[in-house]
């Protein structure tokens, strides 16, 4: 595709290469078997110091959610990030994401717990959502300080749990980072219309995993816990720091919620400059694209300067 440069190119090219032309026609675990290949064939190791335990956290409806922590030392930091995984709402899990919280961990020197949220289409919307809150509410209670962060469908997650705590927003939540994010569930956007067949995500592939996640009912647009521009007070949402990708149909949708929160007096930063050039999922390219790397150095400088 023009626009790419031979990195980013030669990234879309070899995640192609783990699946068909139609892949969404094949079954879920299929789905799933192929992004996993392919997250484990990206993955880097975790630095050795790390600390990671794996735990479950109770949700209100009996469900138990895995998570992962990775601790930077024996104590648990005062401040920690809370990260939700990309995948469609389908795919993914504590594995497919390890290295990239691993590295925030590392590199923010912060604690981060990841949370392996239940996937459709063995359940649905709500329960993704109840699964991220239960866990930030027992980060809550506990005392932390905590920053939002996730990729695509974690990022949406991750802000629409923003939109159903906010006013602990600014407190107890003291940011948000997210990358390549659907925020708006819009789509006519010049974006969705220019990068219809993007070569990592198309408008048909969000149209097939929206259905999945709503178990093919309507979409809820004024749901706050769906749609994060459906926020009913984007005044009180904590400073955020937005990550699209050009080449992306979800690219405008970062444009669409910066405004609105800088429009409410939110701090508010949409580095889509460093997204030029960039397809969505580009995190596993971090370590094979010059620009992808330093697109992850301005995530982890963000979550950082949240923390600071």
């Amino acid at each position: 595709m023009s626009g790419l440069d031979d990195q980013v190119q030669a990234f879309v090219d070899y995640t192609l290469d783990f699946y068909p032309e139609h892949a969404v026609a094949a079954s879920v675990k299929q789905q799933r078997q192929w992004y996993d290949d392919l997250c484990a064939e990206f993955r880097t190791s975790r630095p050795a110091y790390l600390l990671v335990n794996d735990e479950l956290v109770a949700v209100e409806d009996g469900h138990q959610v895995p998570v992962r922590t990775y601790a930077i030392g024996p104590q648990p930091s005062q401040q920690q990030v809370l990260y939700c995984h990309g995948g469609g709402f389908v795919l993914g899990g504590l594995d497919s994401h390890d290295d990239v919280c691993a590295e925030i961990a590392h590199r923010c020197q912060v604690d981060v717990v990841s949370v392996d949220y239940r996937l459709a289409p063995e359940y649905h919307y709500p329960q993704d959502l109840n699964d991220g809150l239960a866990v930030l509410d027992k980060l809550l209670a506990r005392g932390h300080q905590v920053v939002l962060a996730g990729d695509s469908a974690g990022g949406a997650i991750s802000a629409c749990m923003a939109n159903k705590r906010l006013p602990v927003c600014g407190q107890g939540i003291v940011g948000q980072v997210l990358i390549y994010p659907s925020l708006t569930k819009d789509w006519t956007t010049a974006s969705m219309t220019k990068h219809a067949n993007a070569p990592m995500l198309t408008v048909a592939d969000m149209e097939y995993y929206m259905y999945m996640r709503t178990n093919g009912a309507p979409v809820p647009l004024t749901d706050p816990g769906f749609v994060a521009m459906a926020c009913t007070d984007f005044s009180a949402l904590p400073p955020t720091y937005l990550f699209p990708a050009e080449v992306d149909p979800l690219c405008d949708d970062c444009a669409i919620y910066a405004q609105a929160l800088s429009m409410a007096g939110t701090p508010v930063t949409n580095h889509l400059a460093l997204g030029q050039g960039l397809v969505h999922g580009y995190l596993r390219a971090r370590n094979t694209s010059d620009q992808a790397k330093t697109n992850f150095a301005a995530i982890c400088a963000s979550i950082s300067q949240l923390l600071a």
